[in-house]
């Protein structure tokens, strides 16, 4: 199956940049491994990173998920499985009364359910799996063919042009690493293009090896210079036109470090619940967020295009445009997190003239009063306009950095950083630090400020997870005082969700049927 994944990602490769002038194959119908050993080629296939990601729609199917489980967003719809990621196990209502799903059954159940390869794009378990996997094929060849390619130049040159490919593919690799070892609960570590690795991996040593990945591309960045120039006409080359706008363009060395540096900080932060982190991890959480993304620093970020033949993004299947067309729907229980005067709020929320009330009859949680403004920070018709991060960002970093000091009984200090955010995204809010919260006020602060400051960051999830609101309610999880549309009149009542979803996902059986995990001491 890897090799699959392999070959499509070559083929996709005179297809994923924005800029159609600097991708022009010679013979793009057959452009063979021979042309990536040379220095035109491999810069054309530098590109072929997306491919995976944009043929399995990455943007779209596991940017839903995530913002699904956190409820931030919810999808009433069936396809590609949605209904069931989101679908809670149980609604309290004050009067006592339990309101279960009216089919199906858990989120894990039905996720289990669902996870067969005759189930296609509508194996939810897949959707991260299958492109994330053929971004590491990808990259993978790259790295082991780069020693051969025929770069001009001086030595010197030659050198920074090597480098700064392989710290170009390490990123990646780095980034699916994070990514897989952040929601399965095993994965596959493999170095070798073309092999097939049978060994399973926990999801603890898949995250240990994006630390090592990153860290080897952090040693190969400090002996490039902040102004080289060979540097920067490759990385810039490297990144879609349309993706260097706003937050994205050219990542200097320095910023470069400083994105791994974020990344590093969140793997830590984001793999072990909330109540779990030891005073040594919230060290290095600092450590590496204070060595992390600034306000002005470029970042990986994801834009549509008018020509979405030409791009990552398709322009009209990812978050920033199913929020308008009734795909995905914004969550009574986020609304329900924004302070009162939170100009976030009015510049991007407006209320429904019909509240959504059990769509298709297919369960409360799904109901909502509110839609996203079509023209605002989350949403638009218009391609280009919308924009989200593909990994951290400089929001992120300042809430991972509040949320250490919190921990630390350094209220204040966490306080401002949450300011710091508010002040950036224009929330036009009071400040809250010095006005005397304890820490239970303050990481509430907190929690509220990742739900709003981080919507469509990618974090949502992880913070559910993590804060233990996704554990079944005998075990303490679910959401209190939860806002729930409960009449067709839009009459929200405060329950308890009994959210009960999978913390870690199993591997997809796309990959198990062909490559199965061993049980000790079980027959095959």
């Amino acid at each position: 199956m890897k090799k699959i994944l392999f070959i499509i990602s070559i083929i996709g490769l005179a297809l994923t940049s924005c800029d159609k002038d600097s991708l022009k194959l010679e013979n793009p119908n057959e452009p063979g491994l021979g042309s990536l050993r040379t220095e035109v080629g491999i810069q054309k296939a530098a590109l072929g990173v997306y491919h995976p990601m944009r043929y399995d729609y990455f943007i779209w199917f596991s940017q839903v998920n995530h913002n699904v489980m956190g409820d931030v967003t919810t999808v009433s719809a069936g396809n590609f499985g949605w209904r069931w990621v989101n679908q809670v196990t149980s609604i309290t209502r004050p009067n006592g009364t339990v309101v279960n799903p009216p089919q199906g059954g858990s989120q894990p159940d039905l996720m289990r359910q669902y996870n067969g390869r005759d189930y296609g794009y509508d194996n939810p378990m897949n959707h991260e799996w299958l492109p994330l996997y053929g971004t590491l094929g990808h990259a993978n060849l790259m790295l082991s063919i780069l020693d051969e390619v025929e770069f001009t130049g001086s030595d010197t040159e030659k050198q920074i042009k090597k480098d700064t490919y392989k710290v170009w593919f390490l990123w990646w690799k780095g980034f699916v690493y994070s990514r897989i070892g952040s929601l399965y609960s095993k994965g596959i570590i493999n170095d070798n293009y073309g092999e097939l690795n049978t060994n399973y991996s926990t999801h603890e040593e898949v995250i240990g090896e994006a630390k090592k990945v990153f860290e080897e591309a952090k040693s190969i960045l400090a002996k490039i210079d902040e102004s080289d120039a060979t540097y920067q006409s490759l990385i810039t080359s490297f990144i879609p036109s349309s993706f260097r706008s706003g937050n994205g363009g050219f990542i200097s060395p320095r910023m470069m470090e400083r994105n791994i540096n974020s990344y590093l900080a969140r793997n830590i932060l984001v793999n072990k619940y909330a109540k779990d982190l030891t005073d040594a991890e919230l060290t290095e959480i600092e450590t590496l967020a204070s060595a992390g993304i600034r306000e002005n620093d470029k970042i990986f970020t994801v834009k549509s295009d008018p020509n979405e033949d030409a791009c990552f993004v398709y322009q009209t299947t990812w978050s920033a445009v199913r929020l308008l067309a009734g795909w995905e729907n914004i969550s009574e229980r986020l609304v329900q997190d924004f302070k009162p005067g939170d100009n976030r709020f009015e510049r991007n929320i407006y209320t429904l003239s019909s509240p959504i009330f059990n769509p298709r009859g297919r369960g409360l949680s799904y109901g909502t009063r509110y839609g996203a403004v079509d023209g605002g920070d989350y949403a638009s018709w218009e391609p280009g306009f919308c924009e989200i991060p593909m990994a951290c960002s400089y929001e992120e970093t300042q809430l991972m950095l509040a949320e250490v000091k919190i921990r630390k009984n350094q209220i204040e200090a966490g306080l401002a950083h949450i300011d710091a955010v508010r002040d950036y995204q224009n929330a036009q809010l009071d400040a809250v630090a010095n006005t005397n919260l304890n820490k239970d006020e303050a990481l509430e602060e907190l929690r509220k400020e990742r739900r709003i400051g981080l919507f469509l960051k990618g974090t949502s999830f992880y913070d559910a997870r993590r804060w233990g609101v996704l554990k079944p309610l005998s075990q303490g999880g679910g959401r209190q005082n939860a806002n729930v549309v409960v009449a067709s009149n839009g009459t929200v009542e405060p329950c308890t969700i009994n959210y009960n979803y999978l913390e870690w996902w199993d591997v997809p059986a796309n990959e198990t049927d062909f490559n199965p995990i061993e049980i000790p001491n079980t027959p095959n």
